[in-house]
């Protein structure tokens, strides 16, 4: 079973926290108070560290991750609900469909993506690419909520 490890937690989840934090503050057009901003993501970053130890099956610390950072987001942040679930859903698809496009780039370069057997720097590296269209997908969300009304007054 993969397990994380120090250099995991400090290179990937603290980024890729900030990185969420940041696009939910996007999504919900909510000003950035930098101590809950700093708070939030550190909790989350070590909840999930937390949680990925925990001996459950693959999928289901995907699913507990979720719903913590709903309920983080929420009493930390505090952004109403409905912004809250709807912002986490589309931050965690936009996650997930980058990571997709990271494997599939890796996979097209014949590169072994089995992050089991790989080692904590080596994963680090082939994880930028998903961070780097992570964080352009996020802005690119900020740019389409900028410039068009995408989301209705009453979220």
């Amino acid at each position: 079973m993969f397990r994380f490890t120090c250099v995991d937690f400090f290179l990937r989840l603290i980024p890729e926290s900030f990185i969420l934090i940041w696009g939910i503050h996007i999504f919900s057009k909510k000003t950035i108070d930098m101590f809950k901003y700093i708070l939030s993501s550190l909790m989350l970053a070590v909840s999930y560290f937390i949680i990925r130890c925990l001996p459950i099956y693959f999928g289901v610390h995907t699913d507990i991750c979720i719903m913590l950072t709903i309920i983080i987001v929420m009493f930390i942040i505090d952004i109403p609900l409905i912004k809250n679930v709807i912002g986490t859903l589309l931050l965690y698809f936009m996650l997930s469909l980058s990571e997709t496009m990271n494997m599939l780039l890796l996979s097209g370069l014949n590169i072994d993506t089995d992050i089991s057997v790989l080692q904590p720097i080596t994963r680090f590296i082939y994880g930028i690419p998903s961070l780097i269209i992570f964080i352009i997908s996020i802005i690119t969300l900020k740019f389409v909520l900028k410039n068009k009304k995408v989301i209705p007054n009453y979220l």
